[in-house]
């Protein structure tokens, strides 16, 4: 496998993507209200909604007129307790008298408080998982309606793709469905009613997202994101001709450099919490192929910019990481592409990887004065290792793309080995115990080349497992981690020790990362180094050129039965321009999805 390659996929255009289920298309935005300072008195709603209240008794106008509960007013330190300040001690269901009517609803609201948002949620974005959606699902039946979709799914899927595909036929997941389905009513009716609740959409739109990553449908997700980032652009616009119209209001005004495309606003709810997380939604969009290069401008300040200097906190390591990974992405697939046709680089093209190398390389200094100047909780210290983990994939990624010869990441084998440990100690933070004691080693796949057949046929190379075992909330995660930088490194790495340690870290089984699981990355793993050790050198023990794959890329069309297949481009069929005619191309069975892999093998779960 090239050096360079990260699993990126080629998708359809998202207008041909289809799904089970409605996907939304916002409105253009025509005005929007600043999500702004904590209102000091008021009903419990409009504190919620963070408008300002009428403050009428018994029930304020500003509630009854839009046809909303009017949750009263806070008159003492008990009724403050009582309050939507979630703590552990206090219920959610005990807040609002309204979720009573929720029917079963409000069992998996209440999973979803206790055990959901621990589960899905990151670090640093804990406090939205946890506080923010629920406090907003107070007033907005969207998201409440939504979080009960997403509690009905944490509770009842383990987390699997195999589970998830199994359970997509389901006609008895009645609550699922009702619940979903009265969500997407909701946030038309709330859209129709006021176009200008940016912060509502979005969060309804996430909590999509969410909801089609558990279920393992990808085009619905990346749908759901595409119009989810559609909106923060508009978003943006907004504020940036905004502030221009302020500024030209001042006298000492001039045109040039006051405004930049990178607002740096006040703070709300979509610039510190939505905007960062549809960011790192959209990695797991690129690593998948899907057509987001449009709006990644947007998303990604200039080259001149990325570079840092200075962290004060892990938070704005891992805010600086995520802009650089996806810009990063995107240029891999660039050149990546421009290889395998054989087309040279443009200048602007060198240098703009020449920039991201230098950009990663300052990230990585900034880190390490932090770490050095600061001692770190130890929540901050996994973090900081799951950010070196993509930060060491992707600049070897950057440093190998477009070289064909297998001796290009050679020389960087410490910094494979330094991706491993920082993998182990993210993985050692994890509750993986039960996990390792109830699922079987993995098996290595035939030798042989899958034979011809299909996806319902009992031929291929299979590698059966024990069953998951059930927990008691899905093992899942909203987040990319490890999976991904441990799969390249088993698959790009030559040192026969560094890549099995790699693939060893993945049969820890970590939780499902959005559609990339675990335990099929280490099989697939297992598989490209056999074939690619066929042939090694005498010497070093090392694979030789020729036995080596450009790409092995895992398929998540996984179906009911847990079969799903990996696509293969071996070296030699490269270099001889990849004719689907090649007499010498490796037997085996064709890409259902086209002929741009040589060949592909059948594996099962």
């Amino acid at each position: 496998m090239e050096p360079s390659k990260l699993p990126i996929r080629r998708l359809k255009h998202h207008k041909q993507m289809q799904t089970h289920t409605g996907i939304l298309e916002f409105p253009t935005l025509k005005k929007t209200r600043r999500f702004g300072a904590k209102v000091k008195t008021g009903c419990r709603t409009c504190k919620i909604r963070r408008i300002k209240c009428d403050e009428r008794r018994p029930e304020c106008e500003r509630c009854t007129s839009t046809g909303r509960k009017c949750e009263g007013y806070i008159q003492d330190k008990q009724d403050r307790s009582e309050s939507l300040l979630l703590t552990k001690s206090s219920a959610f269901l005990n807040i609002s008298p309204a979720m009573t009517e929720l029917g079963e609803g409000v069992l998996y609201l209440e999973f979803y408080h206790h055990c959901g948002s621990p589960t899905i949620s990151d670090h640093f974005d804990h406090e939205f998982w946890s506080r923010t959606v629920l406090q907003m699902a107070q007033s907005e039946p969207a998201i409440k309606h939504a979080l009960i979709a997403i509690g009905y799914l944490i509770k009842t899927e383990p987390g699997d793709l195999r589970h998830a595909r199994l359970e997509s036929v389901n006609e008895n997941r009645k609550i699922l469905l009702v619940h979903y389905n009265k969500s997407v009513r909701c946030l038309v009716d709330r859209m129709e009613a006021s176009p200008s609740s940016v912060e509502v959409s979005l969060v309804t739109c996430m909590l999509f997202i969410c909801i089609e990553f558990i279920r393992g449908d990808y085009h619905a997700a990346f749908s759901h994101l595409y119009s989810g980032l559609k909106v923060i652009a508009e978003w943006r616009q907004q504020q940036q001709q905004q502030r221009l119209n302020h500024f030209k209001l001042l006298p000492d005004y001039k045109s040039s450099g006051t405004v930049t495309s990178h607002i740096q606003g006040s703070s709300n709810i979509i610039s510190d919490k939505l905007s960062p997380m549809f960011n790192r939604a959209m990695t797991t969009a690129l690593l998948f192929g899907a057509p987001f290069e449009p709006q990644l401008e947007l998303f990604c300040p200039p080259t001149n910019t990325l570079k840092c200097t200075v962290f004060a906190t892990v938070f704005q390591a891992q805010a600086a990481m995520h802009e650089l990974r996806n810009a990063s992405l995107f240029m891999i697939s660039i050149i990546f592409r421009k290889s395998i046709r054989g087309a040279e680089l443009s200048p602007e093209e060198k240098s703009r990887r020449a920039d991201l190398l230098a950009s990663h390389d300052s990230w990585h200094r900034a880190l390490q004065d932090l770490e050095n100047g600061k001692i770190l909780s130890k929540k901050d210290q996994v973090v900081a290792s799951s950010l070196k983990v993509f930060y060491y994939c992707v600049v070897l990624a950057l440093i190998g793309v477009g070289n064909l010869s297998c001796m290009a990441l050679d020389a960087h084998l410490s910094s494979f080995q330094a991706l491993n440990r920082h993998a182990r100690l993210v993985l050692d933070s994890m509750d993986l115990a039960s996990a390792s004691q109830t699922t079987s080693p993995t098996p290595s796949p035939s030798t042989s080349p899958s034979s011809k057949g299909s996806p319902n046929s009992s031929n291929g190379s299979l590698s059966p497992l024990m069953p998951i075992a059930r927990r008691e909330a899905a093992h899942f995660t909203f987040e990319m981690s490890v999976i991904v930088p441990l799969y390249w490194a088993a698959t790009n790495c030559r040192c026969p020790a560094t890549r099995r340690e790699s693939v060893a870290l993945l049969e820890k089984d970590p939780p499902r990362e959005a559609f990339f699981e675990a335990r099929m990355h280490a099989v697939v793993a297992r598989r490209v180094i056999q074939i690619e050790e066929r042939e090694v050198d005498p010497e070093t023990g090392w694979p030789i050129q020729r036995s080596r794959l450009v790409s092995a890329l895992v398929s998540s069309d996984m179906d009911r039965n847990g079969r799903f297949y990996a696509a293969y481009r071996s070296l030699p069929w490269v270099l001889r321009s990849m004719d689907p005619n090649d007499p010498e191309r490796h037997p085996g069975d064709t890409d259902p999805k086209g002929q741009s892999n040589e060949w592909i093998e059948w594996f099962q779960l």
